[in-house]
């Protein structure tokens, strides 16, 4: 039966994509090609980025495509789902066992030696120390014999799961890159960089990450979303502009450059094109009021992956406000991951309905953002007020005629000396951002005469309310509020809103 030609080049979108539907990406495939593969020495690199930005597609592309064999014709890629695997060992045998089959297919002679050493890894039954080592003898033969192995390690994220009841796992995989004996190309695709993942495994072996380059995958920019609109059969460029250049712009603010979302709505359009012509631009605005159910599915996957790793809460933050606990370094670090843009001198999301997905999500998380805006403000007064009374040195003023509270003031400075040794310039100098609610209630407290007048009511009412937000405030820190009750979330609600409107009323 003749194969049918397909008018569609989006139709198996979501799956990773080589060859000639591989657009883009030129300067992180020179950088594989030149570390990997065009040195003497095979460097260590680890391609990051968020779900299916074309990770596993970049490093498709490079090594395991025939062209790349073509290319480099000592090239030897290994490709294995880390997900997949049972640990270490069987990671080794499965190396050892793909590497061979390769070079059976692509050495018309294989010498005795390396033959029997081969034979000797895969012998079954073997401790792990021996196998560990047979391994690299036999890689170590491989690469005397002008051979280049490459072994991409796909889902590297799983390795935290998948490695973590094996201590000394990291140390083997790095040595068969790091050792110039038997240096293996050690490629890694993964969601997180690579040292969080280490430190969920075996905190221990920190030595790891420090072989690799990173390599961040973010959206298309504008050249290589124009590469992937070229894509769509029968296009045609819109009469009143440079030719396609308002339908790139407009794939732009739907989908933000993300390269699977493009290809999501470039699917729909081939679909409903039928092989006939499409003006481009006409049918993006078709699909815009309603866009495919895959766009909520990816964005909920996005963010059960941020809320997983706790960088959630610091998206938000940066996207909507307020900015109270996020660093100049989250920030960073989310536009680095290509998660936010820097647009009219602000942080957006990389695209605008993902901008509106967080919306609503920050809609539901009030809780914590209403308590920190209370905290900030309860400090504010107590150090307005205490630095009337006693200068802007008001600790040492206050130990001496207060000393009940030299202890909690003592706990204050040891925590805040630890933030400035641990975080330099970035830690607080303000020993108030070291108190917890039960200790701002207890400074208050002390001077009811000083605070009385601007909370209205007597210590055993505030009291009380401090003790319930002491109570929460803990659980909430730790996303652990499952323990704290209905009633107690809508009491905590209603205390934190009657502080702010009792400070709004001073102010």
């Amino acid at each position: 039966m003749a194969q049918r030609t397909s008018n569609n080049p989006f139709a198996t979108v979501g799956h990773p994509v080589h060859g000639d539907g591989h657009v883009g990406r030129s300067g992180p495939i020179e950088v594989l090609r030149e570390r990997v593969l065009s040195q003497p020495t095979a460097g260590a690199t680890a391609i990051i980025g968020p779900p299916r930005i074309g990770k596993s597609s970049l490093a498709y592309h490079v090594f395991m495509r025939p062209e790349a064999r073509v290319a480099f014709p000592q090239l030897l890629p290994v490709w294995m789902n880390v997900r997949t695997q049972a640990g270490v060992q069987q990671v080794f045998r499965r190396l050892s066992d793909d590497v061979w089959d390769a070079l059976t297919e692509r050495s018309a002679e294989i010498d005795r030696r390396t033959a029997d050493a081969y034979h000797r890894a895969v012998e079954p039954g073997l401790p792990w120390a021996q196998a560990q080592s047979e391994t690299q003898e036999f890689l170590r033969l491989v690469r005397r014999r002008g051979w280049r192995v490459v072994l991409i390690l796909d889902e590297f994220d799983a390795a935290r799961d998948v490695f973590k009841t094996e201590p000394g796992t990291f140390q083997a995989l790095r040595e068969i890159a790091y050792n110039l004996d038997w240096n293996i190309g050690l490629v890694t695709t993964s969601r997180r960089e690579l040292r969080e993942i280490v430190d969920m495994a075996d905190p221990d072996e920190s030595t790891f990450p420090g072989i690799f380059r990173s390599l961040f995958l973010t959206c298309f920019d504008t050249a290589e979303l124009g590469a992937l609109t070229s894509r769509v059969p029968g296009a045609s460029p819109d009469p009143d502009d440079d030719p396609g250049s308002r339908a790139v712009a407009r794939l732009d603010d739907l989908t933000g450059g993300h390269p699977y979302l493009a290809s999501v709505l470039l699917d729909r359009v081939c679909s409903a094109a039928r092989g006939g012509p499409v003006r481009l631009l006409d049918a993006l605005d078709g699909l815009a009021p309603a866009l495919p159910a895959e766009f909520q599915y990816y964005y909920r996957d996005l963010e059960e992956l941020l809320r997983a790793d706790g960088r959630l809460r610091a998206l938000l933050e940066v996207i909507l406000g307020p900015q109270l606990v996020v660093t100049p370094d989250d920030a960073q670090s989310l536009l680095q991951q290509g998660l936010i843009r820097v647009r009219e001198g602000g942080y957006r999301a990389f695209s605008d309905d993902f901008q509106q997905f967080l919306v609503l999500i920050g809609r539901k998380l009030g809780h914590w953002d209403n308590w920190m805006t209370v905290e900030r403000r309860v400090r504010d007064l107590i150090e307005s007020v205490f630095e009337d009374r006693y200068g802007t040195d008001w600790p040492t003023g206050l130990r001496k005629v207060r000393p009940k509270l030299v202890a909690m003031l003592d706990h204050c400075e040891e925590l805040k000396a630890r933030e400035l040794r641990s975080f330099g310039a970035r830690g607080s100098t303000r020993i108030l951002d070291f108190t917890y609610p039960r200790d701002l209630y207890d400074l208050m407290a002390s001077h009811w005469d000083l605070f009385g007048p601007f909370l209205k009511k007597d210590k055993n009412y505030w009291n009380e309310r401090f003790t319930l937000l002491a109570k929460v405030r803990n659980p909430m820190v730790h996303n652990r509020m499952s323990v704290v009750t209905t009633v107690e979330q809508r009491a905590f609600q209603v205390y934190c809103d009657e502080i702010m409107e009792m400070l709004d009323n001073k102010a």
